[in-house]
């Protein structure tokens, strides 16, 4: 201000303090008046005709405007899923939750959704979030499970992941019933699951 009465004028006024000007009159902004009682940001925005001068700048707050909700703004006072749902739905949908992913991963159905890191992201066909039971099988086989495999609990618990406690089932099966079909279709499963890891044939699938 000094150095505008300076170059105004010539004269940079009287000493002491200069003129307070107040803050924005936008809520939660602390920013000095720039005119017509708005900081220089929100009163860009009234310049350009923008309809929203009164929500927050971006950075202007720490963590999202959601009531309850602390994570880091993104943009226009939301954090990235709440603008993400604003945007999709025309409301940012504060009641409901937002689903966490931790280094332990969260709950669905009953299972347990868990964080492949990218070193394992081949056995999950670079999905970065699987459920634990499937990832512990591709695990074990070495390769991602294909669509028709499903891993079942033996015991029936869900979140009991060991490998002793899962099994590989498989709802492939040939679509007719003609010999040359069977033998196709046994020829896959061998090669699927026992010759690929150069396994011997059990005693009881053993012939001849």
């Amino acid at each position: 201000m000094h150095y505008r009465r300076v170059l105004r004028t010539g004269d940079p006024g009287p000493a002491g303090p200069l003129r307070e000007r107040g803050t924005c009159r936008v809520e939660a902004c602390d920013q000095p008046v720039d005119a017509k009682e708005l900081c220089h940001g929100h009163y860009q925005r009234l310049a350009r005709g923008n309809q929203e001068v009164d929500s927050p700048l971006r950075g202007s707050l720490d963590s999202c405007q959601v009531n309850g909700c602390y994570r880091k703004v993104s943009n226009r006072g939301y954090c990235p899923t709440h603008w993400k749902r604003l945007l999709k739905h025309g409301d940012p949908l504060a009641d409901v939750p937002i689903r966490r992913m931790d280094g332990d991963g969260y709950m669905n159905h009953g299972y347990r959704i868990v964080p492949v890191p990218p070193s394992l992201r081949h056995l999950s066909n670079g999905d970065r979030s699987l459920p634990e039971h499937r990832l512990v099988v591709a695990q074990d086989l070495g390769r991602p499970l294909e669509p028709d495999e499903h891993v079942h609990h033996i015991n029936g618990i869900k979140t009991d992941n060991r490998l002793e406690n899962l099994e590989l089932w498989s709802t492939s099966h040939p679509s007719g019933s003609r010999v040359v079909d069977q033998v196709t279709f046994a020829v896959m499963i061998l090669q699927r699951y026992v010759l690929s890891r150069e396994q011997p044939i059990p005693d009881n699938l053993a012939w001849g």
